[in-house]
């Protein structure tokens, strides 16, 4: 090879082989995405993320595969992205339960904000006290009042051990004194359903099973377990303002994206920047306010604050009063 030619091979050698990789990192995503909801199918949680991963996968050209993995109170599903490769081909779709709660209650296998890197906050919903209208109480004081003198007592159903709503059950019953059963049931569905059947006297869920009962009248709800009151059920009162007191609680039910901790800034821009298109659609806005939870689009930096807020306030109610999985 004549000098020439050599010192010219030499100049554009790099720029070749730096080829590749630029090729391969503007292709992101060049495949289906896996999209791991830590909780079986047909639930709240499923519904929304299937919403969200067909408005997502138009947007990036690639399928969002929803892959239910339910399990350990959702923290089966987060284990599994939490060790998955952080190319950006596994997320995770969860709720606060799995990420701010359960792991204070009972030992993960992962750490959620060491682990996890958040992408995006969808949505929230918001937890409501109810009961059947057959308890003839007007206020939710006075139903607990007549659930008191009734043969099983004050018992609350819940969508499970380590939900918001748990925690909330506890606290109320660390301050108001009463003697309250907490029933952990799999799932906001199981416990509206036991609700409806007169198994137990209230269920405490998230909004979405609920609200088409209330709205035909066979159930009664009592209150909201948020400082303020739900534009989904405005004539509805906070916790706070049926007890006097827990003026402040938030045990609200939120739902976000999130990849493991060392995916590409690159990866995680793109993937916030689609979630939040997805949301900014009418009808995907629209939808999720049919299934009962409302759109927050809050992105990656402000969800990491959120989460790291909320685990420490979980810490502390749990370690306060002595809150048990089971």
């Amino acid at each position: 090879m004549k000098r020439r030619d050599f010192l010219a091979a030499l100049a554009v050698g790099p720029a070749a082989l730096a080829l590749p990789r630029l090729a391969g990192a503007q292709a992101w995503p060049n495949q289906a995405i896996r999209m791991v909801v830590p909780y079986a199918a047909g639930g709240g949680i499923d519904a929304v993320a299937r919403l969200v991963a067909k408005a997502m996968g138009e947007d990036l050209g690639q399928s969002l595969v929803v892959d239910n993995r339910g399990g350990a109170g959702g923290m089966l599903g987060a284990e599994i992205v939490a060790r998955a490769a952080p190319d950006g081909y596994t997320v995770l779709f969860a709720g606060n339960p799995e990420l701010t709660i359960t792991p204070w209650l009972q030992k993960a296998s992962y750490q959620p904000l060491v682990d996890f890197k958040p992408v995006e906050l969808v949505s929230q919903s918001p937890s409501v006290i109810t009961c059947l209208p057959s308890l003839g109480a007007a206020t939710l004081r006075d139903a607990l009042a007549a659930a008191g003198t009734r043969a099983g007592g004050i018992t609350v159903g819940t969508p499970g051990n380590g939900s918001p709503m748990h925690v909330a059950v506890e606290l109320l019953r660390a301050q108001s004194g009463l003697d309250i059963v907490h029933v952990p049931y799999k799932g906001a569905g199981p416990a509206t359903v036991a609700l409806l059947g007169g198994e137990i006297a209230f269920a405490l869920v998230g909004a979405p099973p609920v609200l088409p009962h209330i709205a035909a009248g066979k159930i009664q709800a009592l209150a909201v377990t948020q400082p303020q009151r739900s534009p989904l059920l405005a004539q509805v009162p906070t916790l706070g303002e049926a007890m006097g007191f827990m003026k402040d609680v938030d045990f609200v039910a939120w739902y976000g994206l999130l990849v493991p901790a060392k995916a590409p800034v690159e990866v995680v821009e793109r993937l916030q920047k689609s979630a939040a298109a997805a949301l900014a659609q009418p009808a995907v806005r629209e939808r999720l306010q049919a299934l009962g939870t409302d759109a927050v689009a809050m992105p990656s930096a402000s969800f990491a604050q959120r989460m790291r807020k909320e685990s420490e306030q979980y810490q502390e109610i749990i370690r306060r009063f002595g809150i048990k999985a089971s």
